[in-house]
């Protein structure tokens, strides 16, 4: 019989993995505004709140012109964290973690920093690569 104490860990998602980035967006400057003057490649898009109905929607970028997609793969996602209804709006990268703290720092005062402290790591159904949101971060 095997000892409960050695049991062997389970990788559940490798680095390479993780091809999606949510990351929460706090600033005093409007996402939309900040997003548009300061371009990034691995942005795909944002998702805003409706502070009335509480109502989320994906936005994307599609030759300049914003454009919504209601049934965005990243909505119900958010649905899964208390927390997102008072917070808001997010960002979504088309990259890991490590490489949002680079394209995020684009949007920060100069001499500021992002640091990402820890992450869920989610599967999206119909997605090859796994999803992180990030839970807790800070701005130094």
């Amino acid at each position: 019989m095997q000892s409960p104490y050695r049991k062997m860990p389970t990788n559940l998602a490798r680095g390479d993995e993780i091809g999606y980035t949510l990351m929460p967006y706090k600033y005093d400057t409007p996402l939309a505004e900040n997003l548009a003057s300061n371009p990034d490649d691995s942005m795909l898009g944002y998702i805003t709140t409706n502070p009335d109905t509480f109502e989320r929607k994906f936005t994307y970028t599609e030759s300049g012109t914003p454009v919504e997609a209601p049934n965005h793969w990243s909505l119900p996602l958010l649905k899964e964290f208390p927390m997102v209804e008072q917070k808001g709006p997010w960002i979504l990268y088309a990259c890991s973690p490590e490489d949002v703290s680079s394209a995020y720092n684009h949007l920060l005062v100069t001499g500021h920093a992002l640091h990402i402290y820890n992450w869920d790591t989610w599967r999206v159904e119909g997605k090859k690569a796994t999803v992180a949101v990030v839970t807790s971060y800070e701005i130094y």
